[in-house]
């Protein structure tokens, strides 16, 4: 199963972001994390079909109500689900 990295900036903390991205990722089956990264921006790892990690990233580059985003990075990732679901990493 492929996986991308997601490196979402902008106002993407303490507005409900992690917990939308869990939301979004439960209903599509993915498996990955989402986690607050020191520098204000936001890391989702999302692994799944192909189509439904494009579905992801431009779920992403919109966000939550809240949200402003500035920008969404993709990256290949070689991160391995250890679990089945998708989680909030802190």
């Amino acid at each position: 199963m492929p996986c991308k990295r997601l490196r979402i900036t902008g106002v993407v903390q303490g507005v409900g972001y992690r917990a939308w991205a869990k939301r979004l990722a439960d209903m599509l089956n993915v498996k990955g994390y989402v986690r607050n990264m020191d520098d204000g921006s936001v890391e989702m790892v999302v692994c799944a079909d192909d189509n439904i990690i494009n579905v992801m990233i431009n779920a992403a580059k919109k966000g939550p109500a809240a949200s402003v985003v500035k920008d969404v990075e993709v990256f290949d990732s070689d991160f391995v689900a250890k679990s089945e679901g998708f989680e909030i990493w802190m």
